[in-house]
């Protein structure tokens, strides 16, 4: 069962203090909006203090028609997620958070997660729309029902998953206003605009269940902790890095007692620098491989 929102209250400014203020936010797209003339229909122009874009184009009546384009992309959202071990399975907690200075507020999150989840719980009247199909593929997906994430505001989500945490993708989209045409845009400029989650949102890295984990991932999800800056020291994250390469070799060659002693010393480990670890990162270290230890042992 889930704890009380007293120990939350607890929790979030904890969390704010250790992490946020080294943790980097959600990238924007690599897509961006081609500008300048387009086939002598109009142009589109970048607005750089406000990171807008303006399309122009001659309308029916002869005379120059405006839209103004503003991207979905420009919130500064940071994702922090931890996980707990349950006696069924794992609680994942993700705290949202909206910089003060962040140009937008949030309308939509998404978890690339394929599994289905129990006990959702989503703060400030958000709401768990459920796993929907989508261009991309299969999200857990949370949007506002209340109130969108101002700035300078944070969200809470939280479930349980019998599955254990591996990383995966997540995307944001920021709440814009709906792009007003005065008539019907030309097509050689509608073309331009971006289309669908990988053009228009946020996206970063996080952690969260996966029903197929694997030595060879957990070793690749290492990799993207250390790139994402969830290590903060390059010699833990080596070492980690190095036992995790041996476990997978151990495994491989079937020396399953060797494997044990050494992924029991590596946890040790990894408890003694425990402060040096984002919470994903511990994660994947503290829960991900003692499940996949404990499968080794059931085989």
């Amino acid at each position: 069962m889930f704890r009380s929102n007293i120990v939350f209250a607890v929790l979030v400014p904890m969390l704010l203090t250790i992490s946020y203020a080294q943790r980097r936010p959600l990238s924007k797209p690599n897509f961006r909006i081609r500008t300048g003339q387009v086939d002598n229909i109009g142009r589109i122009d970048y607005d750089p203090k406000t990171g807008n874009y303006i399309f122009q184009w001659k309308g029916m009546d002869r005379k120059m028609k405006e839209a103004v384009y503003v991207p979905r992309w420009k919130a500064i959202l940071t994702i922090i997620a931890t996980v707990q071990s349950q006696p069924n399975g794992f609680r994942y907690t993700y705290v949202l958070i909206n910089a003060p200075k962040s140009p937008q507020a949030i309308n939509g999150f998404g978890l690339v997660i394929s599994e289905e989840l129990k006990q959702v719980r989503v703060s400030l009247g958000w709401r768990f729309r459920g796993i929907v199909k989508t261009t991309i593929g299969k999200l857990a997906d949370f949007f506002y029902e209340e109130l969108p994430l101002k700035p300078g505001s944070s969200l809470r989500i939280e479930f349980l998953s019998p599955y254990p945490p591996s990383i995966i993708k997540c995307y944001a989209s920021g709440d814009v206003p709906i792009m007003r045409v005065p008539e019907e845009m030309p097509g050689e400029l509608e073309d331009r605009l971006p289309r669908g989650i990988e053009e228009t949102e946020l996206r970063g890295w996080t952690v969260g269940p996966v029903a197929k984990v694997s030595f060879s991932r957990l070793l690749s999800d290492w990799q993207v902790a250390i790139k994402e800056g969830w290590v903060k020291d390059e010699k833990v994250a080596g070492r980690v890095a190095q036992d995790l390469r041996q476990i997978l070799l151990m495994v491989n060659q079937k020396r399953y007692e060797q494997v044990q002693r050494k992924a029991k010393a590596l946890i040790q480990f990894t408890k003694q620098n425990q402060k040096l670890l984002e919470p994903e990162a511990q994660a994947l270290v503290f829960f991900t491989l003692p499940y996949l230890i404990n499968r080794l042992q059931v085989r």
